[in-house]
This record gives structure tokens, C-alpha cells and sequence, in this order.
């Protein structure tokens, strides 16, 4: 049986090819592989729109795959309504990018399928910060505090420290009125019980309420509809509040995406798979001490794992970035990897940063 025969499911030609004399690693099932890292990879565009091509996920979710004159990337289209537009009339569907996720030509194909993951989970995220709103006390306008669009030099400037807290005696009350502002995809949010655990932390039920009626037929993010979601709180305060709702929220979509991503029509990510069958899959895809004895294949093994390596030491550059990491790596001694280039060139004055 020839190697491409044993790989035909991750098999695309040149995009693949075993080092010389990989082993085959045979299960005892009778099943036959040669595991991913006995593989050099060389994909091209058409390779890795291949691959996008074999994912599945929503039909409201577009995969890219295209090169420029950076190299190649995924990109994440997805199609849905106007976050900032709270009036109530229906609106139209729209189509937004996310950012473009690089890809070098020698990705394993498992490490792609994860990219291409990882893309539609912040795409998603990225969305679902700008559902959270909260009502401003002084303007009585809506903003989306978790948005990723905020200046970071307007806020490192003139956001104030410190919130809002409460004590144990009015925690409902508190929350209740920290709720009253919020929406998440114009629903409201709920308090059902809050109760202190013995180690002082905060257990705090919620219900995301329904969409207004003008809303109704239009939603996108399906599973956030009828929603009850518990928060643990380190402390009682505004702040603790409104982030543990987001994280809860962002924790949500990302479970979306775990149990719907597919790949060749399997679920990949999904929390069905047991991670104790995972872990002795990998191990009998990793017989070191087989290998060992296969002096050829062995020196050809470290020889790909070392040329892999170096080509992703980065260029250490100039001015103040490098002169910061050159003394970060000056504080370890016999430092083992592959040292960024450039690292034992002088250091150049670097004048402070003024705010």
C-alpha cells in the first residue's frame, strides 16, 4: 500500500509529503497512518483553498482563502444586520470582514483547520462585543463599551479608574440596577437569584430577555435567544459585573462554534469527543522509540524539525521593540531555540516614549 494510499483523507498531492522512510504507525484496530509530524508541508493557494473548501459551518459564515503580496491568508466573511443601527425598523443584511488570518506555506494542514477555526471565533467575538450596549447616565445614549474599536490612546489618557461597588446586604438591589442599562442584542438582562459562595465570590443567575417584536424575525446569533447564563463574581462591583457578562457571552458563541465547526464532516472541536481517546490516539501516533532505531529516518526527522524551526525565528529589528527584547533575553542563561536574528547586534540609543 503506498503512503498516499494509507493518507488519502489528508492527501493533496505536493501540498504533502512524508519524509523519507516515515514510519507507518498501525493501530490496534488495524487502522494505518503516518502521523502529521512525519509530513513536510508546501501548500499553495490551491491547497489551502482546498482545504477552506472542506470546512462547514453556517451559511451565514463565509471562508476566504487568497494571497497578496504579503503570502497567502483566511479570511472570515460574515453576513448579518447593522450592529450600530437600534432604531425599529427592519434592517437589511450586511457584509463584514474579519481581519486576514497569514498562513505559511509550511503549515501542517491540521494547524490551517485550526486558523481557519480560530478565525470564525473571533469574527464572531467580535460581533457579539458590539451587542452588549449600555445606556449613558448623562447623555441617555446607547455605547458598546466592549467594542474592539476604542481608542486606546483616548482611553489610557482620560478613562477614570475606579466603579461602582455594593456590600453583601444590598447585592440584589445593586445588580438590578447595574442590569437596567444594558442590552445585548437590544434584550434586556435579568437578575433570577444571586447567592455568596463561603469563599466570598458571587454565584449570579441571569435571563437574557426577548427581542423587541420589530426585531423578532431578524435575528442573527440564533442561540443567544431564551438564554439563562451563571456568572461567578470575584467581587461585588459594576465593573466585575458587566465583564463577567461579556466574558459569558463570548464563552457562549465559542461553544456555538466548537459544536457546528466541521471538517470533512467531522466536528473537530466538539465536546463530544473524549479527551482521554484524544490523548491515546496521540500517543500511539508518536512511537519515539520505534523511530530511534531508523538512524536514516531518525537524522532526516531532526534535520525537517530544525529547518522548521529556524524559519520561525523573527528578525529582531531596531529601535526601542528590540532594544526591549534584547534585554528581556539578556536575563536567561543557556538559553536553548533558535535566537531571533539580529540579537547580538549593538543596541541603538533609544530616546523614552513621551505620552
Amino acid at each position: 500500500m503506498s503512503v498516499y494510499q494509507l493518507n488519502q483523507h489528508t492527501a493533496m498531492g505536493s501540498a504533502e509529503k512524508p519524509i523519507h522512510q516515515a514510519p507507518v504507525v498501525t493501530l490496534a484496530n488495524g487502522g494505518a497512518f503516518i502521523p502529521q509530524h512525519y509530513f513536510r508541508y508546501s501548500h499553495t493557494l490551491a491547497s489551502l483553498q482546498e482545504i477552506a473548501s472542506r470546512v462547514r459551518f453556517a451559511d451565514d459564515v463565509l471562508i476566504f482563502a487568497h494571497e497578496d503580496k504579503q503570502g497567502m491568508y483566511i479570511q472570515i466573511g460574515m453576513v448579518g444586520r447593522e450592529n450600530y443601527e437600534r432604531g425599529n425598523i427592519i434592517r437589511p443584511l450586511k457584509l463584514v470582514y474579519g481581519r486576514k488570518w497569514r498562513i505559511d506555506a509550511d503549515t501542517p494542514t491540521s494547524e490551517i483547520v485550526q486558523t481557519i477555526f480560530l478565525a470564525i471565533k473571533k469574527m464572531r467575538e467580535h460581533e457579539v462585543r458590539e451587542l452588549l450596549t449600555l445606556r449613558d447616565e448623562t447623555s441617555g445614549k446607547a455605547s458598546t463599551p466592549f467594542s474592539t474599536h476604542h481608542d486606546v490612546h483616548v482611553l489610557a489618557r482620560f478613562a477614570p479608574p475606579g466603579t461602582p461597588t455594593a456590600t453583601t446586604a444590598d447585592a440584589s438591589e445593586a445588580i438590578v440596577s447595574w442590569l437596567d442599562p444594558v442590552r445585548f442584542g437590544q434584550r434586556r438582562l435579568s437578575l433570577l437569584e444571586v447567592n455568596q459562595h463561603r469563599g466570598g465570590s458571587w454565584i449570579v443567575d441571569l435571563a437574557l430577555g426577548m427581542l423587541p417584536l420589530a426585531r423578532a424575525m431578524e435575528a442573527d446569533l440564533p442561540e443567544f435567544n431564551h438564554l439563562a447564563l451563571t456568572i461567578v463574581l470575584k467581587e461585588l462591583s459594576r465593573s466585575e459585573l458587566l465583564h463577567q457578562i461579556m466574558q459569558a457571552m463570548i464563552d457562549h458563541s465559542d461553544r456555538a462554534v466548537e459544536a457546528a465547526f466541521q471538517y470533512r464532516g467531522f466536528a473537530r472541536f466538539s465536546r463530544t469527543l473524549d479527551p482521554a481517546a484524544i490523548a491515546s490516539l496521540s500517543i500511539a501516533a508518536r512511537p519515539y522509540a520505534r523511530d530511534a532505531r531508523n538512524a536514516a529516518f531518525s537524522e532526516a526527522f531532526k534535520a525537517s524539525n530544525y529547518e522548521v524551526d529556524a524559519s520561525r525565528a523573527p528578525a529582531l529589528g531596531k529601535g526601542r521593540l528590540a532594544d526591549i527584547n534584547r534585554h528581556k533575553l539578556a536575563q536567561f542563561n543557556n538559553l536553548s531555540g533558535h535566537m531571533p536574528r539580529g540579537l547580538h547586534t549593538v543596541a541603538q540609543s533609544v530616546q523614552p516614549l513621551r505620552s
